[in-house]
């Protein structure tokens, strides 16, 4: 393939962190009587955390001057409470394109979560790591990956961006990159407009041979 690089999104595609996230969600917005469904939080992934509770609030119909609190509880809660692991195959698969891709990480994270969620010799694996905080415009908007293709010094048309949700999708098409999604939280109905679509990450080294 033509891709001289690859940007990985971490949650929901190289850390198995959804679930977690889906629960402080459900935490957070429970101490205001409010229900959440892991699908629709799940679609809403990517988006600034005082977005998405301002997002979930609106559908409600409950008064969004809360989402403030409520994104605050959210990562409160899933710091006191978290099981975080990889995805099977997903550090080996990194150690393997290491050697023919230049490699990035993108995440709505801030840079203080993701430094308390994995070791420096993991973010060592990448040149270059994108947080939420250090882009003044979050997925769907392009900036998340735009930021990782200057880092990286390769054009965007270059850069395969690995993703996970629709959100995601649309910030790395709208950056002009060729995506790949993977379905570790969404059915493919949910994924159409990436350009290829994996059942699960194990199987992106493979794509990437042909």
């Amino acid at each position: 393939m033509k891709y001289e690089a690859v940007i990985f999104d971490f949650d929901g595609v190289i850390g198995r962190t959804m679930e977690d996230n889906y629960r402080a969600w459900s935490k957070a917005f429970g101490q205001y009587a409010v229900s959440l469904d892991r699908e629709e939080y799940f679609l809403l992934e990517g988006m600034d955390l005082r977005a998405v509770a301002e997002s979930i609030l609106t559908r409600k119909g409950k008064d969004s001057v809360l989402a403030g609190t409520i994104a605050e509880l959210k990562e409160q809660y899933y710091i006191e409470d978290n099981s975080f692991e990889f995805y099977p195959g997903a550090l080996g698969l990194i150690d393997v394109l290491r050697e023919r891709f230049k490699l990035a990480l993108v995440s709505t994270a801030n840079s203080q979560r993701l430094k308390k969620t994995v070791s420096k010799s993991f973010l060592r694996k990448f040149e270059s790591v994108v947080t939420g905080d250090a882009v003044n415009n979050l997925k769907p908007h392009p900036e998340p990956y735009l930021t990782a293709s200057r880092d990286l010094c390769i054009p965007p048309p270059q850069c395969l961006a690995v993703e996970n949700a629709p959100l995601g999708i649309e910030s790395a098409k709208a950056a002009q990159m060729d995506c790949v999604a993977i379905c570790s939280t969404l059915d493919r109905m949910h994924l159409a407009r990436a350009d290829f679509i994996l059942d699960h990450i194990g199987l992106l080294n493979e794509l990437l041979k042909t």
